[in-house]
């Protein structure tokens, strides 16, 4: 009735969020790696678990978040970077630990938990957004409402930015 849209979210679901969407007001004003880097670091630490990562692989997962966005971040032209490509970084790292990393997130970039390394396919600039995540399952729901979180984040800057009250 007030024109929504409902976006469904599984593993088998046909709709993508990228958990690597940024655009050129994400941060608010603040360094927008920095925020992202921060950002995927929550993300390794839910799907590794917080105890799996410690100084070193914060420090590789911060220099592959910011090797992937440098191009992107020049003009934000193109689609953003996503975690396929933070995957891919991490696989050309010289540190046998930064292939650990890349291993922890196989499952959730290359392989069947991977509804969060695509670009988004949906259209989050609708009024009313619902995100159905009833069937994210067990596996996805840690990172998945991490992502949803970022996307709200994103609308609420973009809505700020055109002086839209959320």
């Amino acid at each position: 009735a007030m024109q929504g849209e409902v976006i469904h979210i599984s593993a088998t679901s046909e709709n993508h969020i990228n958990a690597m969407d940024m655009n050129s007001d994400y941060g608010d004003g603040a360094n927008p790696v920095i925020l992202k880097s921060e950002f995927i670091l929550s993300l390794c630490e839910q799907l590794m678990g917080a105890g799996e990562i410690g100084a070193k692989e914060k420090s590789i997962i911060d220099r592959c978040t910011a090797n992937i966005y440098r191009k992107y971040i020049r003009k934000y032209e193109g689609d953003p970077p996503t975690l396929k490509d933070l995957y891919d970084d991490l696989m050309r790292q010289k540190e046998p630990v930064a292939h650990e990393i890349a291993l922890a997130l196989e499952l959730f970039t290359t392989g069947s938990l991977n509804v969060f390394a695509h670009q988004t396919n949906i259209d989050t600039r609708n009024r009313i957004i619902c995100y159905d995540i009833q069937d994210l399952g067990e596996n996805l729901k840690p990172i998945g409402l991490l992502v949803m979180l970022d996307s709200i984040l994103n609308r609420v800057i973009r809505n700020r930015q055109q002086g839209r009250y959320t």
